[in-house]
This record gives structure tokens, sequence and C-alpha cells, in this order.
């Protein structure tokens, strides 16, 4: 498996942890019986964990494309 494709298995698999996880934090915790400000706060920092693993997981898969090369697509006529 090439690094790109390694790179980007991985960035699946955190962002849906990261779902998962706040998931059962939310029914866990009892967030889902919260208050609306707590349930926001909550939205929040998901959110933001959310754009954090997607941020760092595109730039790992931009490092391994830098390192791999340039990507061979072939043109069709």
């Amino acid at each position: 498996m090439s690094p790109v494709r390694q790179r980007f298995r991985e960035f699946l698999v955190s962002v849906a942890l990261v779902h998962v996880v706040a998931i059962a934090l939310y029914y866990g915790a009892g967030i889902a019986h919260a208050p609306a400000p707590r349930q926001r706060v909550f939205a929040w920092v998901w959110m933001g964990a959310t754009v954090l693993v997607v941020f760092l997981g595109l730039q790992r898969i931009k490092r391994a494309r830098r390192q791999t090369g340039p990507a061979r697509v072939p043109l069709s006529n």
C-alpha cells in the first residue's frame, strides 16, 4: 500500500473515531439531557476537535504526496 493511501486510511479512521468518542461522551456523560448552553459548548468542542483532526490528517496526506513525487495521470484522447 502506498504511503498516500495509508495516510488517507488513517485520516478516515481518525475522523470516525472522533465522532464515535464524541457520541459516546454525549450520551454517556448525559449531555443529551443537559441544558441547551451546555449542549452548545459540547457541540463547539466536538466541532473544534473534528476540524483539528481533519486539518492534521490533510497535512499528513499532503506531506506523503510530496515525498512520493508527482502523480502520473494518463492523458485520455
